[in-house]
């Protein structure tokens, strides 16, 4: 997963165990249709830790178009568990279930 911030690309780590229930989190908390400003900060500062810090929040802020602002940051949270989705449907249907 990589991010362009003022013509500078970054690459997120693979994600670990904890982002992917931060995403989780992330999509329960906040309501997607009546957004405030500190849900917009919660959501970049997650983008922000996925990607290990390599950027500030104030460079999500002043390096993303506002046309591309929220669409990268929910592509970052769907690539995260999307990705884990991906992973559960290999497991065979007994393994899920226990049996």
């Amino acid at each position: 997963m990589q991010i362009i911030l003022n013509m500078s690309t970054y690459v997120a780590p693979s994600p670990k165990a904890r982002m992917v229930r931060k995403a989780i989190e992330m999509t329960e908390i906040t309501n997607f249709n009546n957004m405030k400003a500190s849900d917009l900060d919660n959501l970049v500062s997650y983008v922000v830790d996925l990607f290990d810090k390599q950027f500030s929040i104030d460079d999500v802020y002043d390096g993303l178009d506002a046309d591309k602002f929220l669409p990268t940051l929910m592509d970052c949270i769907n690539n995260v568990v999307g990705t884990m989705g991906a992973k559960v449907e290999q497991i065979p249907k007994n393994a899920q279930t226990g049996m």
